[in-house]
């Protein structure tokens, strides 16, 4: 993606503050950079660039008023703090070479990390990620019950699964997807047509469900759930045998072996530490293991200290402590056979069902879930085989955990969030180093990518390129200085740009692009890497080809469970679960969204509407006028955005079958009455 300057920055926002309606934002940082201003030299006083925008990081204010741990508790959480860089961080070795493979000493080196291994992952409407990313995590997973993707025997419905639960879209923002209820063995979960069969027929109909599901969806997915939560108790229903039912969860993982072999294979234990006397999720796990069951990483749900649904069910109590050792025994079990372990949902409460104590003997608040996360979040993050941790529905309402949202209904972050965000702010690496007499600079950093910047001393000439740091390993890169690729490229698309420009006899534009290569070149010259570098971010955005489209209504294209939208009055008519798109190959640039929309309904509510281009989402609109009224974003892409969104969506999206927002089908409606994108972009077509 291309650079952006503070002037676009400044663009966007004053766009989005005038967007129609207006929502407020809530903060979504926990520490906040302030920006101060380095001088710069007097140069051209036409073509000026902005000046250099220092990042100075303000210490925030106490997140949550914490309580003293019990004594078990602190024990545990002290280790953790320790084990966390020996078990999550990693060694590398940077070597750095002229062409001739002659070392280069004392070169600065700059590293900061872009991308974590770890997968702090989480679960909620596909349209929440943005709140997601802003808080660091970097994994979603996406519930794919039987009923979104064949309801009837035969009859599947993969388009409708793809773009209600935004697979595709999410794969577009390098999120990692996690493919979960795939298999669900569970009383009202399961699908009626695999009843009164042969066990033979059975099992060939599981194959053919997943395997279908996976061929479609095998690029996106990182991770499918080969079951979720195997017992012989309650998640029986055609009461198998224990052959046949692992024979059922064999079947289950040959079907994604076969159709997506590198993707991961993970079991899903539903009371992993105990909690159901009839239950003994051990036993299961080794019973597993010595029958070779082929999966790669046991998923364990800690909802242990919460509270279901509306409260009315209590999780078993258990110290965290306990919960570590429960892990920690699962992970010796596991580890001769090299398999791994993932945090699969976990969820605890900001407020409690009257009548509730909470934990630590302290009621539960957003102090005492926010404390609560960091603390467990800690522990589980310095288990040596844990590949990650899903909180169980980020954004509010929550259907499942009582008040166990990160995010309120109303879009504003708790105190959780911004706990989770710090921690996260915590484990990633960014430093400096110098290379030595050898060309040789070490550092150690957590698990991920890094983008590492080289730099010259004498001429202040740099290099950018990408690394992995690789958990309890050290590694090593020779890289070759190739000095100023970064900025060399950016003048190379300044210069397709003129040329552009120059094709279309807008000489204007031309004569602007050719100014601001003199500058940059003078720049250059002069070894002013950084004013260059900003010039040409400058020139870049200025001269930035537009697109503007009028997408008409006729090529929105709908995707819906059951009829859920028709052309009314030359408007797009959308009511129950219904998702327009608009197939596009975006570029990387900027796209503001307009879109016209006006609501009708029958008792007083309003229809909910989102948009989206890729993963970038609107906020969530409740289209209240009933004449037509313009709802505008203006958001950054990739140039991996291939398709534009807009959604009706519902509030019980989880654990329900598929519904209309409120009410039924009818009730409310969503017209859509024009669609117009205006996109900016620096490639050259």
């Amino acid at each position: 993606m291309k650079t952006k300057n503070i002037i676009t920055v400044l663009l966007i926002t004053i766009i989005l503050a005038s967007c129609a309606p207006v929502i407020t934002p809530a903060p979504t940082k926990a520490i906040i950079p302030a920006a101060t201003f380095a001088p710069i030299s007097t140069l051209p006083p036409t073509l000026t660039p902005i000046p250099t925008s220092i990042q100075v990081q303000v210490t925030p204010t106490e997140i949550y008023a914490p309580i003293q741990l019990s004594p078990a508790d602190d024990e545990v959480y002290q280790k953790a703090l320790s084990d966390i860089p020996i078990y999550r961080q990693g060694d590398i070795q940077i070597n750095v070479q002229d062409e001739k493979g002659k070392p280069l000493s004392g070169y600065p080196i700059r590293y900061h990390q872009t991308t974590h291994d770890f997968l702090f992952g989480g679960i909620s409407n596909n349209f929440d990620t943005a709140k997601l990313m802003q808080a660091g995590m970097n994994s979603w997973s996406v519930q794919m019950s039987w009923y979104w993707i064949q309801p009837e025997y035969k009859k599947f419905d993969l388009d409708f699964t793809d773009y209600w639960l935004g697979i595709n879209e999410l794969k577009t923002g390098n999120i990692k997807v996690r493919a979960q209820g795939f298999f669900d063995f569970g009383t009202g979960s399961f699908p009626p047509f695999y009843e009164n069969v042969p066990y033979d027929e059975f099992l060939k109909r599981l194959y053919e469900h997943e395997a279908t599901t996976i061929k479609r969806f095998a690029p996106a997915v990182d991770n499918w759930e080969a079951i979720l939560e195997p017992n012989f108790g309650n998640h029986n229903p055609l009461n198998l045998t224990k052959d046949e039912y692992y024979k059922a969860i064999s079947t289950s993982i040959q079907a994604i072996r076969d159709n997506d072999p590198t993707a991961t294979v993970e079991i899903n234990l539903s009371y992993p530490c105990g909690g159901i006397d009839w239950l003994d999720n051990f036993q299961i796990v080794q019973e597993m293991l010595d029958r070779n069951i082929d999966f790669d990483t046991l998923g364990l749900q800690f909802y242990y200290n919460a509270y279901i649904g509306a409260g009315n069910y209590q999780m078993t109590n258990m110290p965290l402590s306990e919960i570590s050792a429960c892990y920690d025994k699962y992970e010796k079990m596991l580890a001769p056979y090299g398999k791994k372990i993932v945090g699969s949902e976990f969820s605890v409460p900001s407020e409690a069902p009257v009548g509730q104590t909470g934990y630590w003997n302290t009621a539960w608040s957003d102090d005492t879930q926010a404390q609560y996360l960091a603390t467990a979040y800690t522990i589980f993050f310095s288990k040596p085989s844990n590949l990650g941790l899903v909180w169980w529905n980020i954004v509010e309402p929550s259907p499942f955990v009582y008040h166990g949202g990160l995010i309120r209904d109303d879009g504003t972050p708790k105190k959780s969030y911004y706990a989770l965000q710090q921690l996260i702010e915590g484990w990633t690496t960014t430093g400096e180093s110098i290379t030595d007499s050898n060309g040789t600079t070490t550092f150690r950093g957590f698990g991920g990518n890094y983008e590492i910047e080289i730099i010259n001393p004498a001429s202040g000439e740099r290099m950018i390129t990408q690394v992995h740091i690789t958990e309890q390993n050290s590694t090593s890169e020779t890289v070759k200085f190739t000095p100023n690729n970064l900025l060399l490229q950016k003048k190379a698309d300044l210069e397709k740009l003129v040329s552009y420009w120059e094709s279309k006899s807008e000489q204007s534009l031309t004569q602007k692009g050719q100014d601001f290569l003199a500058l940059v070149n003078h720049h250059i010259q002069n070894s002013e890497w950084t004013l260059a570098e900003q010039t040409v971010n400058t020139a870049l955005d200025d001269l930035a080809i537009p697109t503007e489209i009028i997408v008409p209504i006729d090529k929105l294209v709908p995707v819906g469970y059951q009829d859920g939208f028709v052309i009314e009055n030359g408007s797009a008519l959308m009511w129950g679960s219904t998702t327009l798109h608009f197939p596009y190959d975006f570029p990387s640039g900027t796209v503001s969204v307009e879109i016209k929309a006006h609501g009708q309904n029958e008792k007083g509510e309003s229809p909910m509407m989102v948009s989206g281009v890729g993963v970038n989402y609107s906020q969530v609109w409740k289209v209240e006028n009933i004449k037509s009224e313009i709802y505008s974003y203006t958001i950054l892409t990739t140039g991996n955005e291939q398709d534009f969104t807009i959604r009706f969506p519902y509030i019980d999206e989880i654990f329900n079958n598929i519904t209309a927002q409120n009410g039924n089908v009818g009730e409310l409606k969503l017209y859509i009455d024009e669609v117009k994108l205006v996109i900016k972009t620096a490639e050259v077509p």
